[in-house]
């Protein structure tokens, strides 16, 4: 499925399993705990999400360095502390080789992405440009340091 990442097959064990172990639940509700937060699946959500233009691309500074994640975590942890909630932020280490399989075909997947973003472009489809723009997100070693 595209677009699912993280352990496969997790959430399917888990509702067999403990259907009662994961709920969704409003960020109001976990005042006064800390809690840890996946910093790489962040990262992508925060390059999904804060796009601008036409042309749907990222937020950059002056030197054209994407910054949309640093506005996304911004904007998150500031949420978050005026709910009370103390932000840990946990950044993933060196994948595993078991991995490498599965990372070679997200990038084929992204490679392809990024002509389907050259086509839409010059077909001037915004919706089309808005989803290819999506799949062509990379989070960079800079990103993650």
């Amino acid at each position: 499925q595209a677009g699912v990442m993280g352990i496969k097959g997790l959430m399917g064990f888990l509702n067999d399993h403990a259907p009662r172990g994961v709920k969704e639940t409003k960020m109001e509700a976990m005042t006064g705990r800390t809690l840890a937060i996946d910093a790489s699946m962040s990262i992508y959500q925060f390059l999904a999400a804060v796009r601008q233009g036409a042309d749907h691309s990222n937020l950059s500074n002056s030197a054209g360095e994407v910054t949309s994640h640093i506005q996304g975590f911004l904007n998150r942890t500031i949420r978050m502390l005026e709910c009370g909630i103390k932000p840990i932020y946990v950044f993933d280490g060196k994948p595993p080789a078991l991995k490498q399989e599965t990372l070679a075909a997200r990038a084929h997947k992204k490679s392809e992405a990024e002509g389907e973003l050259h086509a839409a472009l010059e077909g001037g489809d915004d919706d089309e440009i808005r989803k290819a723009a999506t799949r062509t997100i990379r989070a960079t070693p800079e990103m993650n340091a």
